[in-house]
């Protein structure tokens, strides 16, 4: 039995990158629907394509489908694209389908909140880092999420959930906590300068919802993760409040796409 709600974000699938876990948001999007869903940004990974580093496989493209499928029976798909789908953004104000493209939206949660929907990669440019330390930063991530494949091939031999290294360094590394502190703050501070109640994004791929205070006036912050490393998602229940959920479980990828696809 699917798990509804009223709205569901996801960010950073990065399809095409050969990081992505399409399988594992395959099983997520099988077992949880919304009458809303926001597609956060870096659904695909141009980037990565264009450069000759992707890897496009049956998965994604039965994904690809899946979405396809999903956006013919959900009331509203909102497509807001990041910075490794960038070229979506001249799609703004028009639809593909049932799928609206946006450069950005404000939702209305049931509670009467608004919430700034955004990828977020406007935030990392306000951040003041070295040129060559974000280099080092960037390929040692992506140096983690080629060994942690590895490890969680293991870990499901062994029938152990889903773990991310790189989650776990970025947790304990001071420059990385001082680079994600600084990211959640600029957006906090912009999301309170435009007088609304929360932001949802992407981009920095470390999932997080949580309450802040700019000002005398409350700010959520809520971050979709990711799926080639956190495999979350941010959903509205029905009373408003916003949930992260955490889908570490191993997919059982041909049965459940090719029903999802199928049905």
């Amino acid at each position: 039995m699917s798990n509804r709600y009223r709205a569901l974000w996801i960010s950073d699938v990065h399809l095409g990158s050969r990081d992505s876990e399409p399988q594992r948001l395959a099983d997520f999007l099988a077992q949880n629907r919304a009458d809303t869903v926001y597609l956060v940004g870096d659904i695909f990974d141009m980037k990565a394509l264009a450069q000759g580093r992707g890897s496009w496989c049956q998965s994604s493209s039965l994904l690809l489908e899946m979405l396809a499928e999903l956006s013919s029976k959900t009331p509203e798909v909102i497509y807001i694209p990041g910075n490794h789908d960038a070229p979506m953004r001249s799609w703004a104000g028009k639809r593909l389908g049932n799928i609206r493209v946006e450069r950005d939206w404000v939702h209305t949660a049931a509670d009467g909140r608004r919430y700034w929907v955004t990828h977020g990669d406007q935030f990392e440019h306000q951040i003041d880092i070295n040129p060559i330390s974000y280099h080092i930063g960037d390929r040692s991530y992506y140096l983690m999420l080629r060994l942690n494949r590895w490890i969680n091939y293991w870990r499901g031999r062994f029938d152990k959930p889903w773990w991310s290294l790189a989650n776990h360094v970025k947790s304990r590394v001071q420059a990385a906590r001082r680079l994600m502190r600084s990211f959640e703050e600029i957006a906090i501070r912009e999301t309170g300068r435009r007088g609304l109640d929360g932001v949802i994004c992407g981009h920095i791929h470390r999932a997080a919802v949580r309450h802040s205070d700019v000002s005398g006036r409350g700010v959520i912050y809520a971050n979709c993760g990711d799926w080639v490393d956190s495999m979350s998602a941010v959903v509205e229940k029905h009373d408003g409040s916003l949930e992260l959920l955490h889908w570490h479980r191993a997919p059982k990828i041909a049965r459940i796409m090719t029903e999802a696809v199928a049905a």
